[in-house]
Formats: C-alpha cells, structure tokens, sequence
C-alpha cells in the first residue's frame, strides 16, 4: 500500500480497486477494513460493490461448456425493417 494512502477512509478511487482486487485476490485485514469503513457511508461504492458481485455470480453460473448459439434471431415484424 502507498504511504500517501494510510487514513482510514480511502477514496472513491481507492475502493473501486480494493473491490476489484478483491476478486482476483484476498485483501489484507487493514485493505478489507478501510474498504468497508468507506461503504458504510458511501452509497455510489456500495452499488458498485454489489453490481460486481452480481457480475461475479453471473459469471460462475455462465455455462463455459455450451455451444455458441449465436445471435437470438428476430421476429418477422424485425427482419422487415430498416434501421
């Protein structure tokens, strides 16, 4: 962790990398602490936070096995028009 960045409330900046290193890694006590002072009174981080774990989730229950399907194909009502 940078010396500049020891206070206790870390920015908006600093929050969207600890959440998003917190996926690819675990995050030290002090990191996890910091992260979780800041979500207890930041609404925007908060829904940041829980748009990457849907995402998260998302992912794990994408099936990795299945064959590509390709584009849904349009009803006849879509195919007749021109954008």
């Amino acid at each position: 962790m940078e010396p500049h960045k020891t206070g206790l409330k870390p920015t908006c900046r600093e929050v969207h990398r600890l959440v998003s290193e917190g996926m690819d890694r675990d995050l030290s006590f002090i990191e996890r602490t910091r992260m979780r002072l800041h979500l207890m009174v930041c609404d925007a981080c908060t829904r940041f936070n829980g748009q990457m774990s849907l995402l998260r989730t998302a992912m794990r229950r994408f099936p990795l096995d299945a064959p590509d399907a390709g584009p849904a194909p349009l009803d006849d009502e879509h195919e007749h028009r021109r954008p």
